[in-house]
Order: C-alpha cells, then sequence, then structure tokens
C-alpha cells in the first residue's frame, strides 16, 4: 500500500508554530496593533483560514492572501509593498517555529517497508520548504499539492491525480490527515482508505474512516490492513 500524508497538525505542529508566531509578531508591532495579544491571536487565525481557503478556492492569489491577512489586522491602508514587508516579518517567526510532532519520525521508520507520499493543500514552494527543515523530504517517493495540480482537497480529482502519481490503484492507497471532512472523509468518497489524525479528541471517530490517536498508531493500522488485504 501507499500511505500518503497532509503536512500541517499532521507532521508539523502548524498551530503551535502559527500561535508562536503571532505571539512574537503582536510583540514587534504592538503599538501599532489595536488588539491585546490573545485577541489579536484569534483574529489572526481566523483571518489565516480565511484567505487561506480563498486562494486555495482559485479566488487570489498567494501573494494576495498574504495581504489580506496583514491588512485584515492592521488599522490602517497600505500598499502592497509595505503589506508584503510586514508579512516577511510574521513569516520569519512563523518558519522558525517550525517542529515536527515527536511521533512522526518513529512511525516512519516503523513504515520503512511502504512506499510515503504526501498530498498538501497549499503552496508548492512553502510545503516543500517545511518538508526539508523537518529533516524528512527525503521519506517521500512524490508530494503532491493543490497549488500544481490545480485543485485541492476535498475535490476527489487531487486524489486521483496522486494515485496516477504512484502508479497505484485508490483502493492500494492510504490517506493519513488531521481534518475529518477534507482529509479522511474526502480520501474516503475518493476510493481510498481515509485515516483521521484526531490528535485533540476521543479516540472513537466516526465509522466510515479509521480514527487514531497519533501516529503512533498508525503502524498497527497498516499491518491489520495489510492482512485483510491477504484474506
Amino acid at each position: 500500500m501507499v500511505i500518503f500524508f497532509d503536512i500541517d497538525d499532521t507532521l508539523l505542529d502548524h498551530t503551535s508554530a502559527e500561535t508562536q508566531a503571532a505571539q512574537q509578531f503582536y510583540a514587534h508591532f504592538r503599538r501599532r496593533l489595536p488588539q491585546c495579544e490573545p485577541d489579536f491571536v484569534a483574529l489572526w487565525q481566523h483571518v489565516a483560514e480565511q484567505y487561506m481557503a480563498a486562494f486555495l478556492a482559485g479566488a487570489m492569489s498567494f501573494p494576495e492572501q498574504r495581504r489580506r491577512r496583514i491588512r485584515a489586522v492592521f488599522p490602517t491602508a497600505m500598499a502592497d509593498e509595505e503589506a508584503d514587508r510586514l508579512f516577511r516579518v510574521y513569516l520569519a517567526y512563523y518558519e522558525q517555529s517550525w517542529r515536527a510532532f515527536p511521533d512522526v519520525l518513529p512511525c516512519f521508520d516503523r513504515l520503512a517497508a511502504h512506499t510515503l507520499g504526501i498530498l498538501s493543500n497549499g503552496h508548492t514552494s512553502q510545503q516543500a520548504k517545511k518538508l526539508e527543515i523537518l529533516g524528512i523530504v527525503a521519506r517521500f517517493t512524490v508530494v503532491v499539492t493543490s497549488e500544481a495540480v490545480g485543485v485541492a482537497k476535498p475535490d476527489p480529482r487531487i486524489f486521483t491525480w496522486a494515485c496516477h502519481a504512484v502508479a497505484a490503484h485508490p483502493t492500494q492507497c492510504v490517506y493519513v490527515g488531521d481534518r475529518l471532512e477534507t482529509d479522511a472523509r474526502a480520501a474516503h468518497q475518493a476510493g481510498w482508505i481515509g485515516v483521521w489524525l484526531n490528535r485533540t479528541g476521543p479516540e472513537m471517530g466516526p465509522p466510515d474512516v479509521i480514527t487514531i490517536p497519533d501516529l503512533g498508531d498508525l503502524p498497527r493500522v497498516m499491518a491489520k490492513l495489510g492482512a485483510e488485504s491477504e484474506c
């Protein structure tokens, strides 16, 4: 079987990195920002989700979604060049905060017999940089991003594209991600085996997807799937 992984909040602790970077960014610009720190962090996370979704839907470019995020939190109008400069400050803090979850490398070591891939919504160069910084890029046979394919999860076409990239049938592909609908259920609807990595909730998930609390449980799941396929 081929195992594809999401990146953010699956392999990379994006939520912690985003929170830490937002706090540092706020400290850097607190004289220009009208919010208190907790309100700023909450607003930053909200607009990041909002404008990234717009980028994934094709409504704006990747640089533009960054500018919109900056303009949403600063009270004064600014030109593109100023918005870009401010976002570069945030980006430096964000990249400094990138960390892999501690269960990632042990899981990969135990899955050495499997072909591994990445299937991620996002900007190709940024997602590739994350894998490089985490030191795991060599673990993957293929890296598929929504920007490269032209459609984003949960669209089944991105899953079909990934199948073709590794010359595998959908039933031979497993997808592991932290979002129930966008990752696990979308994979299931594309004919794959969807695995919901639910790090923060109860271990029991819906019956149409496999639920695991951390990546330490994935090798057991793969062993069970392999045994079932031989029956």
